[in-house]
């Protein structure tokens, strides 16, 4: 519908723009786009119509990108073994695992991952990308956040505004609202926030809150019986030009002073 109809009466408008006849072009070309709302409507209601799989990891698409130029490079019998390096990679998705938490999108969404795989979700109904983001890169359901006062729900034993999550014989306190702000620090193996959380368990235990989402982005958090293992978005993709890596103002340098950068660093999980 788009290239047989819409798009050719979006060039006769632009022909007919002159002379301010544009309106006779724009009559039609608004039929095509409204058939083609439709068509998207419709089908989108189909049972079926979406399948969410796991995220392919980067050794996973090597393999598929390594099988694939066997197969199209050689031209002799043994071109057929690319299959098996094509499998293997889509297999790969098999073998990840996806997070037990995730903070994003400035602290405004925090999901927890529950026995059955899907995911309780803190977050404004309004943070509609920031859900299916998660969705598309953990290919499970997303429910929502459980009520407090109701008892533990998929590892998740809420009160007014704070969470105990338990899984992997870990336990992590999730912060909803500062008023479960102090909060302490033995207990618990990590400490995900929605609010500031302040400097005060940074030193002894994990500490996430929306800060460190605002200047890491996207961080997660994997729990295991060996410790915790917490990456995040930006930390990931490196130091490149189009990598945001904000800073509060009282840490940037002075105009015209000369910042010191340190010898070693490194970083912790």
């Amino acid at each position: 519908m788009s290239a047989l109809w819409t798009l050719p009466w979006g060039v006769i408008t632009c022909l007919l723009m002159p002379f301010g006849l544009e309106r006779l072009a724009l009559v039609p070309m608004g039929w095509g786009i409204e058939v083609t709302i439709w068509v998207a409507q419709h089908v989108s209601t189909l049972p079926g119509n979406v399948w969410t799989t796991p995220r392919l990891p980067p050794s996973g698409l090597l393999l598929i990108s390594l099988g694939g130029l066997w197969l199209c490079l050689w031209r002799g019998p043994w071109r057929r073994w690319s299959v098996v390096a094509i499998v293997a990679g889509f297999a790969s998705m098999m073998l990840t695992r996806p997070p037990d938490i995730v903070i994003a999108d400035v602290g405004r969404l925090v999901a927890a991952r529950a026995t059955d795989g899907h995911y309780s979700v803190s977050t404004d109904k309004g943070e509609g990308m920031a859900r299916s983001f998660l969705a598309e890169e953990t290919g499970e359901a997303l429910v929502d956040w459980p009520e407090p006062g109701i008892g533990a729900e998929n590892g998740l034993d809420c009160a007014e505004a704070s969470c105990l999550y338990t899984a992997h014989g870990r336990t992590v306190a999730i912060i909803t609202g500062e008023a479960a702000l102090p909060l302490k620090c033995g207990g618990v193996d990590a400490i995900v926030s929605q609010v500031p959380a302040g400097f005060r368990c940074r030193s002894m235990i994990p500490v996430i809150d929306r800060i460190d989402s605002w200047r890491r982005g996207a961080v997660a958090l994997w729990l295991d019986a060996g410790g915790i293992t917490v990456e995040s978005t930006n930390e990931a993709r490196g130091d490149r030009p189009w990598v945001p890596h904000p800073r509060p103002a009282r840490e940037r340098p002075l105009p015209g002073a000369i910042e010191k950068i340190p010898a070693f660093s490194g970083s912790t999980n």
